[in-house]
């Protein structure tokens, strides 16, 4: 089993004495968009899920628990499917006040489309989850599909479910954010409503209008979209909206930011919304733009009022500015005192410019009441090089990142291995404190390459001998399955799409994803 994760050594003083790598399921899968929560009234209880491959079975949803602060992990279990030929994808996972665990996901099959998104249970935080509760159905508003990245919380005051989608990625403009909510822990739920209204749309020109959410100490839900409507605004920006009565009333606060005319299609320029739990008045705002600098930078905008009133973008990440390095792949979350911590995708060690080179993933704090961030900092331990992986559009490349009790924890998808794994990481954030690197889903992975990726003809393998392999599409039907002579492999018949490619050699298997144009 090859060695994982290096000790790690970060700029602000965080001298890392120790570390523990650990491979936690010796497997060989396709593992992306991982999403990490944090018991708040046990913050060593850690739950992680993603989305998972096993050849032969459809993409699930997988989870493991740690009980110990990310020592020690559970074996993977998979969320329910709500039919056979389902597959999962979108997790998010959130604790009610009582310290139980939900997770939601999408479950559906397409063409014919069918399925909707679920909520599951946990009764015993993680380890086994519960028969599935409908949240939302594929034709809840007719065509549209509204179960795409379905983005969940709970209130932390009155223990209320809030859900918010979007329509399916296929589905072309105009779309509309979606809201729903339940009081009764996910057993009915009032009515879908969407979240954009007269005089605050999203418009016609935004195909993905995410929303992003958030519930405060004081009982309030937040949540945040894009918007781009000439009569509304003369710029692309976003829209901020609260309410105080789930959703039966929405208060709109106008459109506030430029997010300066980004045309690249291949950064992940996901957002994402974050409450202070020692001030519910206090929020931040955290996405990728291309603003004065002329790259892709992350930044914050905060709030101090409820939302009322916003402040200019900060900039998070801190090399030079101009130099051709883009920035992508965001998340950031509050400890419980107030500090922020923000984790991204960072390309400023990689040779070359743009979004095809090497990454890692970096972070930065911004200290409670501070005006700027700490020096940025590494989280992954190495370079991790471009995948043509990363080039569709879903990606499943994703990156989860928390703070409790001064202390991180990080999860992200790279490529290093050749193909798609989630990785964690966790440190104290202050000098001299230990750190630990574990990755969470990998194997053992023989050297073989497969290029062109995307191909609409041929595949072409490099390295260790194949000697036979097994195709699947994303449902897990595996549609070939050969002995190879040659190093190459004829896909010019199959269907424009996404496949799982096993890759048998005399040492072992390797599992790839490849795109057939």
């Amino acid at each position: 089993m090859r060695r994982i994760l290096l000790l790690l050594m970060l700029s602000i003083g965080l001298l890392n004495l120790s570390a523990q790598n650990e491979n936690l399921s010796n497997g060989l899968y396709f593992d992306g968009e991982p999403f990490l929560a944090i018991d708040p009234h046990h913050p060593d209880h850690i739950i992680v899920a993603w989305m998972g491959f096993t050849v032969g079975s459809p993409l699930g949803i997988k989870v493991k628990v740690s009980q110990d602060g990310g020592n020690s992990w559970s074996a993977s279990t998979f969320l329910p499917h709500m039919s056979p030929s389902f597959h999962s994808a979108d997790p998010s996972i959130a604790f009610d006040t009582s310290g139980h665990a939900y997770a939601c996901y999408i479950d559906y099959h397409q063409s014919p489309d069918s399925g909707g998104i679920f909520i599951s249970r946990s009764p015993d935080g993680g380890l086994t989850w519960g028969t599935p509760l409908k949240v939302m159905d594929a034709y809840d508003d007719g065509a549209k599909r509204p179960i795409d990245r379905p983005w969940f919380c709970i209130n932390p005051v009155t223990n209320h479910f809030y859900v918010t989608s979007k329509p399916a990625p296929w589905i072309p403009s105009p779309n509309r954010p979606y809201f729903r909510t339940s009081a009764d822990a996910g057993v009915t739920w009032a009515p879908w409503r969407y979240i954009d209204t007269t005089d605050f749309l999203v418009g016609n020109l935004i195909t993905a209008p995410m929303a992003a959410l958030a519930a405060g100490n004081d009982g309030v839900f937040h949540c945040i979209y894009p918007s781009y409507l000439s009569t509304q605004n003369v710029l692309p920006g976003f829209i901020h909206v609260s309410s105080v009565n789930d959703g039966a009333a929405f208060v709109y606060r106008g459109k506030y930011l430029n997010t300066g005319g980004n045309t690249d299609t291949l950064p992940k320029m996901g957002y994402h919304l974050a409450i202070d739990p020692s001030d519910p008045q206090k929020m931040v705002f955290n996405f990728t733009a291309k603003l004065t600098n002329g790259d892709l930078d992350i930044y914050i905008i905060r709030s101090t009022d409820g939302g009322s009133n916003w402040s200019n973008p900060i900039r998070v990440n801190d090399d030079a500015v101009n130099n051709g390095k883009m920035q992508d792949l965001t998340w950031c979350s509050y400890d419980v005192n107030g500090d922020l911590i923000v984790g991204w995708r960072d390309r400023r060690d990689a040779a070359g410019t743009g979004y095809s080179v090497p990454s890692e993933i970096w972070g930065a704090v911004m200290r409670r009441d501070s005006a700027g961030f700490s020096p940025n900092f590494k989280i992954s331990d190495t370079l991790a090089p471009f995948n043509a992986t990363y080039l569709d559009a879903n990606g499943n490349d994703f990156m989860n990142i928390a703070m409790q009790n001064d202390t991180m924890y990080a999860v992200w998808g790279d490529v290093r291995s050749g193909v798609l794994n989630v990785w964690f990481d966790r440190r104290r954030i202050q000098s001299g404190a230990p750190s630990t690197g574990i990755l969470l889903t990998d194997g053992s992975i023989p050297g073989v390459s497969l290029y062109p990726n995307p191909t609409d003809a041929m595949l072409y393998l490099s390295g260790e001998t194949v000697t036979e392999f097994s195709i699947s599409n994303m449902t897990g039907q595996i549609i070939s399955h050969q002995k190879l002579s040659e190093q190459k492999i004829n896909v010019s018949a199959f269907a424009r799409g996404i496949y799982i490619i096993q890759l048998i050699t005399a040492h072992g298997t390797s599992v790839q994803r490849f795109v057939k144009d």
